[in-house]
């Protein structure tokens, strides 16, 4: 289950020195909802990722996703620099449940964005390396338009047990770095890699 206490849904910003605080600001709906992620921008808006179980989470008009399809979504949302406006928010996900786990973002204000999801409707691309899911949990990973309105790709990431992504990052070329864990002997590995086969159970 989602959860973070209604008063504990908060984003905060500390100077550079973590003397005091730029901004905190709540973000949240009526229900239970967990920030899980966050990175700045060059310009220093804020982007987070978690999970929303809140059907009032604050979306945006014209954002990729404004109703939330499960009874947990993962959530992307873009704060200005003073905290004091959302560019946008949007729910990620599909009909079961989803959590979003790491976000980054690149020089054009592209987010990319990981996390697991047990929903088979998950929103995969056409041409996305996986777009099926492969176990009860997979790993995922998206890439944002820079205005929240629109998924330049989405795909699945596992093999046939369950995976989790956990943290994410672009370079500068826009191809994006994801790590977690996988408990799938059969998760997808290249050949020539450092590690053909798994290790331990996880």
């Amino acid at each position: 289950v989602c959860r973070l206490l209604l008063e504990k849904k908060k984003v905060a910003k500390l100077n550079a020195t973590g003397s005091s605080l730029v901004y905190g600001t709540f973000l949240g709906g009526g229900d239970y909802d967990y920030a899980r992620g966050i990175a700045p921008d060059a310009s220093g808006n804020a982007y987070v990722t978690g999970c929303a179980q809140s059907a009032n989470f604050p979306v945006t008009a014209g954002a990729f996703r404004t109703t939330r399809d499960g009874v947990i979504d993962a959530f992307v949302a873009k704060l200005n620099a003073t905290g004091s406006n959302l560019i946008y928010g949007t729910y990620l996900g599909g009909s079961d449940t989803d959590w979003g786990n790491g976000i980054a973002a690149d020089a054009s204000g592209h987010a990319y964005v990981t996390g697991y999801t047990n929903s088979a409707a998950f929103p995969v691309t056409a041409g996305a390396f996986q777009t099926l899911k492969g176990g009860v949990f997979d790993a995922f990973a998206v890439k944002l338009n820079a205005t929240g309105s629109s998924l330049i790709y989405g795909t699945f990431l596992g093999g046939s047990d369950d995976d989790y992504g956990n943290g994410i990052a672009p370079d500068a070329s826009g191809n994006a770095y994801v790590t977690g864990r996988t408990e799938s002997a059969n998760f997808p590995v290249t050949a020539g890699g450092s590690e053909a086969g798994r290790g331990g159970k996880e």
